[in-house]
């Protein structure tokens, strides 16, 4: 059970704060019960989750968890999945995200990072569906991130790269 004002991490809304908690409302005919969920992120609108599914939600990590990560940062690995076809591969990754796990957001960008510096260094333009993933997970990371820390999401890299010097 989640209450107001609790911070949640919500499948790709990222990190929200729950507004209202056990608001009736009336769908399809049915009553049902559902939180409001308002994303930290500026152009994220409202969210209803019905109360019967709040396991599509989770507490956003503790500070401590979100530091633990960062000092980790480096260790997290690169997927090394592979097919020919790119749809297969959109939906292994997009599978992974809706895991809503701010590490595997992290193996997801890097891994991304790593495939579009690849495509780039042949002298080709990064495919889109990298360019997408990479912004999925680096939304999904960052949000998550910035509410732990309690830091604005625009300031997540810098701080993971700050942090990573100062553990050298």
């Amino acid at each position: 059970m989640f209450h107001k004002n609790d911070k949640v991490v919500y499948a790709n809304y990222g990190a929200c704060t729950v507004s209202e908690t056990d608001v009736s409302m009336t769908m399809g005919g049915m009553e049902r019960s559902y939180y409001v969920l308002l994303p930290l992120r500026k152009r994220g609108g409202t969210v209803y989750v019905p109360a019967d599914h709040e396991e599509l939600m989770r507490p956003v990590m503790k500070r401590d968890e979100a530091i633990a990560l960062v000092e980790h940062y480096d260790e997290i690995a690169m997927d090394d999945f592979v097919d020919n076809n790119s749809r297969t591969v959109e939906e292994h990754f997009k599978k992974m995200l809706r895991r809503c796990d701010c590490a595997t957001a992290i193996c997801v960008v890097k891994t991304m990072q790593m495939r579009i510096a690849e495509q780039e260094s042949r002298r080709h333009l990064p495919s889109s569906m990298y360019t997408r993933l990479l912004d999925q997970a680096e939304h999904q990371a960052a949000s998550e991130l910035s509410a732990a820390l309690e830091i604005a999401e625009a300031d997540v890299p810098a701080f993971i790269e700050t942090h990573k010097l100062s553990l050298a």
